[in-house]
């Protein structure tokens, strides 16, 4: 496992060496009213780790990443052609179905309910899988941010669920020394909505409920500040479908706060939660979580612009 760690790390690196040149020609993220840039970005960079992870399957038991692959050509191509948002969503649904199929230990579960409560129960982890892959898509907008989270988070998978998730954390850091601020190349839908599907099969895969609420736990640095934004949106009357700027992370960068100082606080978040679930005690994993939520609070109310003076005031009316 460790040479094919190192493998995916040095093959997911020397990919976006050889395609930054191809890639600037095509994918170019232009700024616009969300972006955290203000220069043309070249994306598309996802490419790296979702090749080298699908490469790297062939030599291992586990098919998640192959399952992944083509809501990762659909993102892809969304980077290149900008798709329409039903038939993203399609294709995530898609990618649902599959995901709980390599789900065996939820899967399993499914025998013992009556259809009609089956029927619910895999309407809830179409609606859980997707949100988790667009939770990690909205997440995706500053520099090292999703990458060195997720890094620890399929690290801590790794240890827990399943071995070979770790390829995935060597692509990711293969990617996050040409993704780090000052950044060279984005992912683009293309690695963010792969690693979102494959963070929701890692989920499924899990063998205890306890492996699957800490990996949940670790991951919560990321989901929750998605989760909590469309709550607040909601609440406050706004479209949480339309693009906004209004995440946590969004709000500190407008605040003043740079890309690297901001992706560094949500890592640390990361890190502290993956040790505190690897101690598997559970007033510290308790306390880890108190703390993380508490700060981002105090981060929230103390440095980020306010939630409701960033909403548009044609959104707010």
């Amino acid at each position: 496992m460790i040479f094919l760690f190192f493998t995916a790390f040095i093959i997911s690196f020397l990919l976006i060496y050889f395609l930054i040149p191809r890639l600037k020609i095509y994918f170019i993220d232009k700024p616009n009213f969300r972006s955290l840039h203000t220069k043309n970005k070249i994306t598309g960079g996802g490419i790296s780790f979702v090749l080298s992870s699908c490469f790297l399957s062939y030599f291992i038991d586990n098919n998640l990443f192959i399952v992944c692959l083509p809501l990762a050509l659909i993102g892809f191509f969304d980077d290149l052609y900008k798709l329409g948002a039903k038939l993203r969503y399609f294709s995530q649904v898609l990618t649902s179905f599959m995901i709980i199929f390599q789900g065996q230990f939820i899967f399993s579960y499914l025998d013992n309910f009556n259809k009609v409560t089956s029927l619910f129960i895999w309407i809830f982890l179409i609606i859980f899988i997707t949100a988790i892959i667009n939770f990690i898509n909205f997440m995706d907008g500053m520099d090292g941010l999703v990458a060195c989270c997720l890094f620890l988070v399929f690290a801590f998978a790794a240890l827990r669920i399943d071995l070979t998730l770790i390829i995935i954390s060597g692509g990711l850091i293969g990617f996050i020394l040409w993704n780090w601020e000052p950044s060279k190349i984005f992912m683009g839908d293309t690695g963010s909505t792969f690693l979102g599907a494959i963070l929701a099969g890692s989920l499924l895969k899990a063998n205890t409920f306890i492996s699957f609420f800490d990996l949940l736990i670790c991951s919560s640095p990321l989901l929750m500040d998605a989760f909590i934004c469309v709550l607040r949106r909601f609440i406050a009357g706004e479209n949480i479908f339309s693009p906004h700027t209004l995440h946590l992370y969004q709000r500190l960068y407008k605040a003043g706060w740079s890309h690297w100082k901001v992706s560094t606080h949500y890592f640390l978040a990361t890190l502290v939660l993956v040790i505190s679930c690897l101690s598997n005690f559970l007033v510290l994993k308790i306390s880890s979580i108190f703390l993380v939520f508490l700060y981002a609070f105090y981060l929230d109310q103390k440095f980020a612009k306010s939630f409701l003076s960033s909403i548009p005031k044609q959104s707010s009316n």
